[in-house]
């Protein structure tokens, strides 16, 4: 079976530990639906509220602790942000975050309340992560990127290994999760192969179409660039994926990463049912991964393994840029109300 070479696949060194382990749950709903168990890792758990605290705040320790970084500049709509300017204040650092237009402004009060600046630069994230660059190098800051880098990706595949010890032995058929720049996929494929499981399990990384840059880079066979995000899973909106992590997908192939996309709609409903069943509010983005196992319909996860006691792990990954009113509109916006 294919491999990727990584830097490193040994367990992340020891830095401030900023992330908290989570909860993996079993749903009943969705075991039911895909007639094998499925488990949830609760990423919505994290005190920044998304799974990018692992990475992203490993990304600020190491810079602070390790080569002695006093300010750190991100580039986030949302959860990236988050991540970095709590962060920065258990750190004891300064973090200016740099915020696309689209960012809503309870975002924006929530990274202020961590401490952080506030830069809005553009309509889309590359806008703003081109005027975090310019000012990190200009400031001497660390450059912390949303989603690229050894580090970050590292700190992403602490979960796999929370997965595998709470699994208890068992191999999941598939981890599905979401996909917006990559780094996750990166992570999750790192722990993957720590683990032991890269010839057995099958990461299935879910878009949401019209933030689809991984797809769309999938088809065209090399990254391509998104003309405009038009999905609601704004915190999806990368225009282009990783060259690494599309690197990493075409070399594994379909029968270790597939690369899927979902319409809004889908991923709306999957929020609403997620919420339903699970009292937990999740964002569009999280809904992506989530609607591979409400809808089987969408054939994401089909041909899995054929042993039933084999589970399915979903990733749900976070909820920090939703409230109710948003997810209120959005059910009316696409008729779920």
């Amino acid at each position: 079976m294919p491999r990727v070479v990584f830097a490193s696949v040994a367990p992340a060194r020891d830095v401030s530990r900023l992330h908290v382990r989570t909860p993996l749950v079993k749903s009943a709903p969705l075991s039911e639906i895909m007639r094998r168990d499925v488990y949830l890792k609760l990423e919505c758990a994290q005190p920044s509220g998304s799974f990018k605290l692992r990475g992203v705040g490993r990304a600020c320790a190491l810079a602070v602790e390790r080569d002695g970084a006093r300010l750190l500049v991100s580039s986030s709509g949302g959860n990236a942000g988050l991540a970095t300017a709590h962060a920065g204040r258990e750190l004891g650092a300064q973090t200016v975050v740099y915020v696309p237009e689209t960012t809503p402004e309870r975002v924006r009060d929530a990274l202020r309340a961590y401490g952080a600046e506030v830069e809005v630069r553009g309509t889309q994230w590359s806008e703003a992560n081109a005027a975090a660059t310019a000012r990190a190098a200009a400031c001497g800051g660390a450059m912390i990127h949303p989603f690229e880098g050894e580090d970050t990706w590292d700190g992403h595949s602490t979960m796999i290994d929370e997965i595998a010890e709470d699994l208890g032995g068992r191999k999941p058929a598939a981890v599905a999760t979401c996909v917006g720049g990559g780094g996750l996929l990166a992570g999750c494929l790192r722990g993957i192969e720590r683990c032991g499981w890269g010839d057995d399990v099958v990461v299935v990384a879910m878009e949401t179409i019209g933030a689809d840059s991984l797809n769309a880079s999938m088809r065209a066979g090399e990254v391509v660039t998104l003309p405009a995000i038009t999905s609601v899973a704004k915190s999806l909106g990368a225009a282009s994926p990783s060259p690494a992590v599309f690197k990493m997908c075409v070399e594994l192939g379909d029968a270790r990463v597939r690369v899927r996309a979902c319409d809004d709609a889908h991923a709306v409903a999957a929020c609403l049912r997620f919420a339903d069943d699970h009292r937990v509010l999740v964002e569009p983005a999280c809904g992506a991964a989530l609607s591979a196992a409400y809808f089987p319909e969408l054939g994401a996860l089909d041909g899995i393994s054929s042993d039933p006691r084999a589970p399915i792990v979903v990733v749900v990954c976070g909820g920090s840029v939703i409230d109710r009113a948003s997810m209120n509109e959005l059910a009316k916006a696409f008729s779920l109300a």
